[in-house]
């Protein structure tokens, strides 16, 4: 503010000093007037800047005043300023041009002097702020001088003569004609022409005699000079001082020098003209104003020459127009018109060496170099072609063979490998335009010929290599005027195809695509400037015959939809190129397909081509994406309307749109249903879920577009053909009330009105769910999986409510198969989502799925996911978690589904079991798939459960208390199959099963179970995980025994399983819980029927297991059933399976211990037979409890059955007393004992003291030998008949597999043998002894053999029968 202050100040104190010396300088003229005029010359004449601008100021002030006094001396003055018209100070300059002004008003200016003076003033109004003139400034008082203020010091002036001093008429007119041609004064043009049309204005009732100054001065332009120069210097209509009016106002003045006829046109064609150029800002809004005008010109030229009608006349125009290249440089593009304006001269001449010079002489002043001449030399030559194409074809390939190129490899469109040179692209660029632009402007009649000869060839590949941006660009217009051409002569009833146009378009895409050797600076806008071209010319090519092919139709997308993803910056770049890239998109649609469907097939592969796109993280692209799918559709609507309304009107109706036949092409002679596609060929479901999401996007401008394209989707849809048999969500009414409905919604997005986006998106949801079709509808939910998964958080969200929207209110309508791809698309989805939140409401529409449709279904699929990841996947490193584990617990934590859920994994699990895989076995590999699915399905099953019992809350729990035995039983029974798998090696299972196995006794408060669980559970011995599930079963009695019964009613069914490994767990549940099932007899009596059914189960464990369970009945039971029981046990001692049988014996020992005789009797001898064939058994345990059992017996030996019991020990007897000394000491015991039990049944006198001797009771050797001996002595004295047959089984265990047991034969037979008398016995054993001794002694491995065999010597040797024995 100070220095602004500080400079007014200087500036009025400047201006006070200046006038008063003016004043001063007056005052002296006054006095001495010759003097001070005699003073101020010499002072100019000194040529000192300062004194010259100084004497200059003083006579430009004192002149009006001291004109009188002066006037004898004007021819000084007038001299004095001559000399001064060279000066180049800016400042001295203005001076002069300001007195000269002065001097005019004083009538100073006269004859040649007056036109040398006005010379001057147009030169400086030419000046340009980019002159190249002295700008040194020269400060005086008022300021320094610039270029532009001195121009309008000299416009100014310039039009105060023309305008106030009516004397400078005579000597204006009609000089300032010859200020319009002349380069120099190029720039004054505007106010020249404003000049002489202020002097037609002032004087136009001296019209006339004005032209007839013209007219008399052979240094004037002639008329043909004038029009040349005054048409082309019309080209910028934004020029300063309104140029192209004021040159078009003195055209309408100067129409009497012309020929006759014009002035009427021109009255009637400049008005127009004027009005398009007389608003500059809003000529600035189209950005092809430039263009527009230049074809405004050229028409007026080619028009005006109409008129004329005078060949003489425009020959010289011609000749007029050639000599004006020297007015204008190459880069300016002034040139260019001037080609245009002489090739539309040309048209009409039809002297062809005239025109072939003329063209020699355009083509040699031309500068192919500069792009903007080239166009303009090119156009030029399409101008002259409409008339005379073959000698345009003649000097192109003139200029071909001077560069050493034949026609057919030089023409438009590709690259050249030769030429690599700027000057070879330009060349080349030049003649490919020229050949465009020859193409497009010939007659459509006979340009056929010449393109097949062209483009017929395989030369044009020379074209290749061109490499400038600009060359580059050049090439791919020439195709694109070529292709014009081609459309043209269509439209004028001259159709032909486009031979190679596939090549050409391949062309085309290589000459769009960046060239890595590129040096240009500013190369990524020229790429972009070719890029949007050749979409350009791509779009022409495809809309010419013939029609594109697959391949070339994805050749060109795959090369051109990548635009898309182009940075938004410079938009003023993009934006064009985009447009044009839809453009193309658009072509390609509406000129591909032969029917209705075949173009639907069309729109949904581009569509799907540019999904890509409309899903993109980027706001721009996913803008640019929906506005190309909605324009597509705009177009195909525009196919499909014929005869339709968007209303549903039928047949001709107000609303109905008009389509451009030539649209149909070869199908405008058919009934539109056939050109008509289906509804389902336009697979709305996909659509649909692609757009719906993009509704409720962040970008306000994708909502507006997604919400418009919903709506040109159904609207087609409603006007299609309908497949039979299908519905649309209800009647028509409501399906147009529906898209009535979503056009509000539209309407409401355009007025960009205050409203909740939810609000709008619910009610766009609410229309597409009426609209959609069953069939649409299902595919809309099989496709939600990619729109889920959008990169946009709020569509993402906006799918999952849109599938909620569906499921909830058209659920009812999917069917099985339709839920289960529904629910894969979700569980796929959801496993694709890593943020946490999003992927809970995608769980949350999979449990309204649930709770809509079929459960169920939906279970399964999300166990059958689950099972996928558990095989494939570290489930436990997922990035945000497993989402089938979320999916459990969501489930577990619902309040209506978490019963259900914990239901389907109980019968998953209890229809199911985990197997081994054994590829060894080559069985069918569907069999084999089928059945990996279902052990991946019961894993996930168990991880479900697993996942249930910890995380669903209250109401999971409260689930769990409801169907506790069901789950428990599940559990235990999917116990046994694991511990089956882990005795394989494979331990997963089991350990998954217990986690789950945990987590239940964690959710229900059972501490005790999970200790137990935790002590033995992972014991792979079949005997110890069968003992704690009897532990699990005590413990469930103790806590919860009214489970119990329902417990053992699973358990009971559960026996009927196929797997070997659940029935053995549910048998061993089963003979625990038996113990506890005094409480309900009725379920006492179906346990036992089945635990006696099972009891001939191919399992040896559960038939062991229900053995076990029988012999446990309660006492207060058992009565009733002990004849049931032992005859399962006489069943079970002929088992095959040693554990069996075992068990068996040891049920027997456990039963007798409680049986009535009335029930062992029937079968006492059947059970002693069995007994003695089991007391051999190589297992230690079988043999005591054999010899155990039938020592039992022995209580039941009485009365009817006691002799026939009583051979039954006397078959035994020789068994118990070799197996006396057992090696095992609880086979010892048991014969022990057993020998005490026959003694009363014997009834041998001494026997009963002997069995309880103490020999019978020592483990010694000695002792057992004693007990022999004496055991001998009261046999043969007391059963001497039974001698022969004890002989005979003692023999028969010289071949035991026990040693001992051998060595006890030998002692016994011996003893025997030396004590008996009787001589049938010695003659038949005594030899036969002998030797088996003798054998025994020689080969025997055992030591205790070889020991009692010498010892039987000795025994035999000393007996009293020895001598008998040598004699034998």
């Amino acid at each position: 503010m100070n220095n602004d202050s500080k400079e007014h100040s200087d500036f009025s104190v400047g201006l006070k000093t200046y006038n008063e010396v003016q004043r001063c300088f007056l005052t002296v003229g006054s006095v001495y007037p010759e003097d001070l005029f005699s003073f101020l010359l010499n002072k100019c004449r000194l040529k000192e800047e300062p004194l010259t601008f100084g004497a200059l100021c003083v006579l430009k002030h004192l002149l009006p005043r001291s004109s009188e006094a002066w006037h004898n001396k004007r021819h000084l003055l007038v001299d004095a300023v001559k000399s001064l018209l060279d000066e180049q100070n800016l400042g001295i300059r203005k001076a002069l041009s300001e007195l000269i002004v002065v001097m005019a008003s004083h009538c100073y200016l006269v004859g040649p002097s007056a036109e040398l003076f006005v010379e001057y003033l147009v030169r400086h109004c030419a000046l340009s702020e980019h002159d190249r003139i002295d700008l040194e400034s020269f400060q005086v008082k008022i300021g320094s001088i610039c270029p532009t203020e001195l121009r309008a010091t000299c416009e100014q002036g310039l039009l105060l003569l023309t305008i106030t001093i009516p004397e400078m008429e005579h000597i204006l007119w009609p000089f300032l004609l010859k200020m319009i041609i002349p380069r120099a004064y190029t720039g004054a043009v505007a106010t020249v022409s404003r000049c002489i049309a202020e002097l037609f204005r002032h004087r136009s009732s001296y019209n006339n005699n004005m032209l007839g100054d013209c007219k008399a001065r052979g240094d004037i332009p002639n008329p043909e000079e004038l029009f040349a120069r005054l048409v082309v210097l019309l080209h910028n209509p934004l020029a300063r001082e309104q140029l192209a009016t004021q040159i078009l106002t003195v055209l309408c003045y100067l129409a009497p020098l012309f020929p006759r006829n014009i002035n009427l046109f021109w009255q009637d064609e400049i008005p127009k003209m004027k009005a398009y150029v007389s608003d500059p800002e809003d000529l600035k809004l189209d950005p092809s104003y430039q263009e527009t005008w230049d074809d405004m010109i050229i028409n007026f030229l080619a028009e005006s020459l109409d008129v004329i009608q005078d060949t003489d006349w425009v020959i010289s125009l011609g000749n007029a127009f050639t000599k004006q290249y020297a007015l204008y440089m190459p880069d300016d593009e002034h040139s260019a018109l001037l080609h245009r304006c002489l090739g539309m001269l040309l048209q009409k001449v039809n002297d062809r060496a005239y025109v072939c010079g003329k063209i020699d002489w355009m083509y040699k002043q031309a500068n192919i170099a500069i792009p903007t001449n080239r166009l303009g030399l090119a156009k030029a030559m399409g101008l002259v072609a409409a008339f005379h194409l073959d000698t345009v074809l003649d000097k192109l390939k003139d200029i071909l063979d001077n560069v050493g190129q034949s026609i057919f490899q030089r023409f438009l469109a590709f690259f050249s490998e030769s030429y690599r040179t700027e000057e070879s692209d330009d060349v080349h660029a030049a003649l490919a335009l020229m050949y465009g632009y020859a193409a497009r402007y010939a007659p459509s009649m006979v340009i056929e010929a010449r393109i097949d000869a062209l483009v017929g060839t395989n030369m044009l590949s020379r074209l290749l290599h061109v490499h400038h941006p600009t060359a580059k660009q050049a090439v791919i217009t020439a195709i694109d005027l070529l292709g014009r051409a081609v459309i043209n002569a269509a439209e004028n009833g001259a159709p032909f195809p486009l031979k190679r146009r596939d090549q050409l378009l391949d062309y085309i895409l290589t000459l769009m695509g960046r060239d890595e050797t590129d040096g240009f600076a500013d190369s990524s806008l020229e790429l972009l400037h070719t890029q949007s071209l050749a979409l350009n010319a791509c779009t022409t090519l495809v809309s010419v015959e013939p029609k594109l092919t697959i391949e070339t139709r994805n050749h060109v997308m795959k090369a051109t939809l990548g635009f898309f993803a182009l940075p938004n910056d410079p938009i003023d770049v993009i934006n064009p190129l985009i447009d044009n890239l839809i453009t193309l998109l658009c072509a390609i649609l509406l000129t591909s397909g032969e029917d209705g469907r075949s173009r639907a097939e069309q729109l949904l592969h581009i569509l799907r081509q540019i999904d890509q796109y409309v899903s993109s993280s980027v706001d721009y692209q996913r803008r640019r994406g929906c506005l190309a799918v909605y324009e597509m559709l705009v177009k195909f609507r525009m196919l499909c309307v014929s005869g339709y309304c968007a209303l549903g009107c039928r047949g001709s109706c107000t609303h109905s749109k008009q389509i451009d036949r030539t649209l149909h092409r070869n199908f405008s002679n058919l009934p539109s249903a056939f050109v008509l596609p289906s509804r389902e060929a336009l697979s709305l479901g996909d659509r649909v879920i692609m757009y719906l999401p993009c509704c409720a996007d962040t970008d306000s401008e994708v909502r507006k577009i997604s919400a418009q394209i919903l709506n040109q989707l159904f609207s087609i849809s409603l006007s299609l053909p309908k497949p039979l048999g299908s519905s649309v969500g209800g009647d028509i009414e409501l399906c147009y009330g529906a898209l009535s409905s979503l056009e509000d919604v539209i309407a409401i997005l355009r007025s960009d009105a205050s409203i909740d986006p939810s609000e709008v998106f619910n009610r766009i949801i609410a229309s597409v769910c009426i609209l959609l079709t069953k069939d649409e509808l299902v595919g809309t939910l099989h496709g939600c999986m990619p729109a889920i998964c959008e990169r946009i958080k709020q569509s993402a969200e906006g799918a999952i409510l849109a599938v909620i929207e569906f499921v909830t209110k058209r659920g009812t309508e999917l069917s099985e198969a339709d839920v289960s791809r529904t629910a894969q698309s979700l569980l796929s989805a959801a496993g694709h989502v890593t943020e946490k939140q999003l992927r809970l409401e995608v769980l949350g529409a999979i449990s309204f799925l649930s709770e809509n449709t079929n459960a169920k279904i939906v279970f399964n699929e999300v166990l059958a996911a689950a099972g996928r990841d558990i095989v494939t996947k570290d489930i436990s490193r997922l990035r945000g978690g497993w989402p089938m584990q979320d999916a459990f617990h969501v489930f577990s934590q619902h309040i209506v589904l978490s019963a259900l859920f914990l239901e389907h994994l109980i019968s998953v699990l209890n229809q199911t079991c985990v197997t081994k895989s054994d590829p060894g076995k080559g069985e069918n590999s569907s069999l084999l798939s089928e059945t990996q699915l279902e052990d991946e399905i019961l894993q996930a099953a168990i991880f479900a459960l697993a996942a249930f019992f910890r995380g669903g809350g209250k109401v999971g729990k409260r689930a769990v208390e409801q169907s506790y035995s069901s789950v428990l039983a599940a559990l235990i029974l999917q116990f046994g199959s694991c511990h089956g798998l882990a005795s394989s090696g494979q331990h997963e299972p089991l350990h998954a099963l217990l986690t789950a196995f945990q987590a239940f006794c964690e959710c229900v408060g059972d501490l005790e179970m999970g200790k137990i669980l935790a002590r033995d559970s992972e014991q792979n011995e079949k005997e110890k995980w069968i003992n704690l599930i009897g532990d699990l079963a005590g413990c469930i009695y103790i806590k919860r025994p009214k489970e119990v019964q329902n417990i053992c009613k699973i358990f009971t069914k559960s026996l009927n399983r196929q797997e070997n490994f659940q029935r053995e767990a549910a048998a061993a549940a089963l003979s625990e819980f038996v113990c506890y099932s005094s409480g309900f007899s009725s379920l006492l009596e179906e346990m036992v029927e089945v635990l006696c059914r099972h009891v001939s189960d191919e399992s040896p464990t559960v038939r062991c297991l229900c053995l076990r369970g029988l012999v446990r009945i309660p006492s207060i039971h058992i009565y009733q059933y002990t004849t049931q029981v032992l005859g399962v046990i006489l069943a079970l001692l002929d088992d095959l399976d040693e554990s069996v049988q075992l068990t068996a014996v040891s049920c027997l020992l456990m039963i007798l211990k409680s049986s009535p005789n009335d029930a062992v009797e029937p079968i006492l001898l059947n059970l002693s037979v069995r007994l003695r064939n089991l007391q051999i058994s190589m297992n230690i345990k079988m043999r005591a409890d054999a010899f155990a059992a039938f020592g039992a017996l022995s209580n039941y030996g009485v009365g009817a059955h006691k002799d026939a019991f009583l051979e039954q020990i006397h078959a035994t007897l020789p068994r118990l007393i070799l197996h006396l000394h057992d090696d095992d000491l609880a086979v010892r015991h048991a014969c022990r004992n057993t020998l005490k039990r026959f003694a009363p049944l014997m009834e041998i006198a001494g026997l009963l003291a002997l069995f309880n001797s103490h020999s019978i009771n020592s483990d010694h050797r000695s002792d057992y030998e004693d007990f022999v001996r004496d055991f001998t002595r009261q046999f043969v004295q007391h059963l001497s008949s039974r001698v022969d047959t004890y002989m005979v089984s003692t023999i028969q265990a010289f071949d035991a597999p026990w040693p001992i047991i051998q060595a006890n034969a030998i002692y016994v037979s011996s003893s025997i043998l030396s004590i008996s008398d009787d001589q049938h016995i010695l003659a038949l054993y005594y030899s036969q002894v002998f030797g088996m001794l003798v054998g025994k002694m020689s080969r025997s491995a055992d030591a205790v053999v070889r020991a009692r065999s010498s010892s039987a010597f000795g025994l035999l040797l000393k007996s009293t029968n020895s001598i008998s024995w040598r004699t034998v």
